[in-house]
């Protein structure tokens, strides 16, 4: 009986072992990147037929981003947040700091990390799935599941909130490396729209 509780507990213990080591992979991987681009989809969990969005991301560090959707542009230069609507001719600027976490991909591999368990899920073909399960009380969600590619990059992502709200981000056509200015991460609004500041 004691053999079989130690095989468990050495095997529980690979798991975090491997979980962790993964993480660091995608951790060296953005160390060593300047900047990327894919198309990305997103999706409820309950229903991956039920499209809900689909468009393009940028990302440069240090955690700036770019979310472009059919009526909707979603910028960070690092610090400040823009949620621009072109459907409505609004513009809502406040501070990343404020704003949930949902496209800063350097919250979630370096910060996250800190305050949740990891554990290794599965493998699958030349993909790693780890999950970071949050700590009791130290985060506004339940757990991120995160696909590791074979270049190490994140392929897709699985947030699921305290509430139970959860939804898939799958990333493809990802290239790295394309010398992005920092310009192209500061929203410049155009004349006759609404401008909302939160600062």
């Amino acid at each position: 009986m004691k053999v079989i509780f130690l095989l468990l507990c050495s095997f529980n213990i690979l798991l975090a072992q491997s979980g962790i080591e993964i993480l660091k992979k995608i951790q060296s991987k953005f160390n060593s990147i300047s900047d990327f681009s894919a198309n990305f989809i997103q999706y409820d969990c309950s229903n991956k037929n039920s499209f809900i969005l689909k468009g393009k991301f940028y990302y440069k560090r240090t955690d700036k981003f770019i979310v472009e959707l059919d009526n909707q542009t979603i910028i960070s230069n690092g610090k400040t947040f823009w949620n621009y609507n072109r459907k409505q001719k609004q513009l809502i600027i406040s501070n990343l700091s404020d704003e949930p976490t949902t496209y800063s991909l350097e919250k979630i591999i370096y910060n996250y990390p800190a305050l949740c368990s990891i554990k290794f899920l599965k493998r699958d073909n030349d993909t790693d799935v780890i999950e970071l399960q949050s700590k009791e009380g130290m985060l506004d969600l339940k757990n991120i599941k995160i696909w590791k590619d074979k270049n190490d990059m994140i392929s897709k992502l699985e947030i699921t909130f305290i509430d139970d709200v959860c939804y898939v981000m799958v990333f493809n056509n990802i290239l790295t490396n394309q010398n992005y200015p920092d310009s192209k991460f500061i929203f410049n609004p155009p004349k006759g729209i609404r401008i909302v500041d939160l600062r």
